[in-house]
């Protein structure tokens, strides 16, 4: 999804809202056009994979009968011989460009290919990171050089593919992967307004700042440092969707969304007791305190740059979960359990009318899915063990199909009275 479409998307509503005249709303479309989807580009993107992957099958049918130079050449050629000519007729003829754009994404893929067939044919260490890092250094130039989305998400892929197959120790890794992420792939994403590399990025960033916490306290698989980690992030991504509000291409529904997932996913492991009895076994914290107050010191600095404080800023409360990692003392404490299944409710209640009052209908029904997972995730937690089986799934089941009936009906009220714009 482009910027362009989501500019589209919203004249739509400013116009049934009265922000602007159909004249203004014509002249906007003018000014900023959808670009329609080529089917050309699409069967020619198609057709380079096919031609790659057939190539690549043909040459490890005979490759054991081809000697090493010869099996080089071929290598090298291939890769080499699809870009310049995608270039020669994207750029210079500019007769097929969108032939020559797949043509530059086919030598990208048999690129990639080559890597690995050079370890062999060397008997070089293949190891699959390794690999992928290789693989995104030869493809982000490319990506920058053609302004290809299709290049830069390949890039990205394999940036990320690197980082998952490392398993690295608290190292370099850890501070190259988001470095290269701010100074290789978002630069890019922003500048082409590529909705869709700049998501994954997103993403990308839970992929490291989860585990970062765990790798900080020195504490291997501990799955209540990682959901610190989840909600630290979320709230930061959530306030920085609220700073950058009034820019459509970066507060998107789907990050603001995400935001809100996150926080949802980070709080539910609190309202259960087993999990906070697990706060108990982490004795070697090591630098997992700095980790928090440096996080903490983002958000508070997001939130000062707005210097207001609303409904919007309730996500905040969730910052003092963070306390079970320092006050063992409330490991135990039953008042503050209830006080966390409270707030589940709330969170969910709040995303609800929050979806509402913006008047998103993605953010609305993403909080009643959130609402519905807190009932029924409670419903197994206070009452499995305290009826019996047969009772205990008939009456949830006739919870759950009256409450579907009456939370839909509810939903498709509130859902038209937002297109009227009540």
């Amino acid at each position: 999804m482009s910027f362009n479409n989501d500019l589209h998307r919203e004249m739509k509503q400013w116009l049934m809202e009265g922000l602007i005249s159909p004249e203004t709303e014509a002249i906007l479309r003018q000014r900023y056009p959808v670009a329609k989807k080529s089917m050309t580009q699409t069967l020619a993107v198609l057709g380079s994979i096919l031609l790659g992957i057939g190539v690549i099958l043909f040459f490890a049918a005979n490759w054991d009968a081809m000697p090493r130079t010869l099996k080089v050449a071929v290598v090298v050629l291939s890769f080499t011989l699809s870009y310049v000519a995608g270039y020669y007729l994207r750029y210079i003829k500019g007769t097929y460009p969108k032939v020559g754009y797949a043509l530059i994404c086919l030598g990208s893929i048999l690129y990639g290919s080559s890597i690995w067939l050079i370890a062999q044919i060397f008997h070089l260490p293949a190891e699959a990171g390794t690999g992928f890092f290789l693989w995104y250094l030869g493809v982000i130039p490319i990506a920058y050089l053609f302004n290809s989305s299709l290049n830069l998400t390949l890039a990205l892929v394999n940036l990320v593919a690197w980082f998952l197959t490392g398993h690295y120790p608290l190292g370099w890794p850890y501070l190259v992967f988001p470095l290269l992420l701010g100074s290789t792939i978002l630069p890019l994403a922003i500048r082409k307004k590529d909705w869709f590399n700049f998501t994954i990025t997103m993403i990308a960033s839970y992929v490291w700042f989860v585990p970062l916490g765990v790798k900080l306290a020195g504490v291997n698989h501990s799955f209540q440092l990682g959901i610190v980690s989840l909600l630290l992030f979320s709230l930061i991504l959530y306030l920085l969707v609220q700073q950058l509000k009034e820019k459509p291409f970066f507060a998107g529904n789907f990050l603001l969304g995400l935001s809100l997932a996150g926080l949802f996913i980070g709080l539910s492991p609190f309202t259960f007791n087993d999990f906070l009895k697990g706060f108990s076994y982490l004795t070697s914290l090591h630098l997992f305190p700095y980790f928090v107050a440096v996080s903490v010191l983002v958000i508070l600095a997001l939130k000062m740059k707005e210097k207001t404080v609303g409904l919007p800023d309730l996500p905040l409360v969730l910052l003092y979960l963070c306390l079970y990692l320092f006050l063992p003392s409330l490991y135990d404490s039953s008042f503050l359990l209830i006080i966390n299944n409270l707030l589940l409710f709330v969170f969910a209640l709040l995303s609800i009318y929050y979806g509402y009052q913006l008047k998103r209908p993605f953010i609305f029904n993403l909080s009643m899915v959130m609402f519905a997972a807190a009932v029924v995730m409670k419903y197994f937690d206070f009452f499995f063990a305290l009826m019996p089986r047969s009772v205990f799934f008939m009456s949830g089941g006739i919870l759950l199909l009256m409450g579907s009936f009456l939370l839909e009906y509810k939903r498709r009220d509130l859902l038209k009275s937002m297109e009227r714009g009540e």
